[in-house]
């Protein structure tokens, strides 16, 4: 089972970049993304201020569920019934219907032992405009894109780690 990317989709950062010396060493004020818009607007009006962009963050964790490596799943007997009866009749007379159950041997079932892993990509930097900050709704329509075409140019900045959890589907 994978979970929906857009869902595991995270922002861990959004700050702004003014390029002034006026922001220099000093610690970013925090705030919601609807006020980083406002103030991206307000900075506009600054006809002293540099050209800027804001600097979105993105990063993505997906917990996936793989075929375990580490051991070979267990099997399980799943029980299979039989019921034989009958009724009978003879000049009048009759024996309701009865029935008893007969012993059948089970069916040998695999179970599936899954492992959980942790697939994570670290920061994808993307540079926007007040007015393309202005226009995001969800922060998976604006990194999921972003996230996917930067793994697609290197994979490698994905990381996958074993999160010690195991589903047996014979426990469950």
């Amino acid at each position: 089972m994978k979970m929906n990317k857009a869902a595991s989709a995270v922002i861990f950062a959004m700050t702004m970049v003014t390029g002034t010396a006026v922001h220099a060493g000093t610690t970013p004020a925090t705030l919601d993304l609807n006020g980083l818009k406002a103030k991206c607007n307000e900075l506009l009006q600054n006809s002293q201020l540099k050209p800027f962009k804001a600097v979105v963050s993105c990063s993505q964790v997906t917990s996936e569920w793989r075929p375990a490596t580490a051991q070979q799943p267990d099997s399980l007997d799943v029980a299979n019934t039989k019921t034989i009866g009958a009724s009978f009749t003879l000049k009048g007379y009759e024996v309701p219907f009865k029935s008893e159950d007969v012993a059948m041997a089970p069916t040998l079932a695999s179970c599936n032992l899954l492992e959980q892993v942790k697939k994570t990509v670290p920061a994808v930097d993307i540079e926007l405009e007040c007015s393309a900050l202005d226009a995001i709704t969800t922060l998976a329509q604006l990194c999921e894109p972003a996230i996917d075409a930067r793994l697609a140019a290197d994979p490698s900045i994905e990381t996958t780690e074993l999160t010690g959890k195991t589903f047996n589907s014979c426990n469950h």
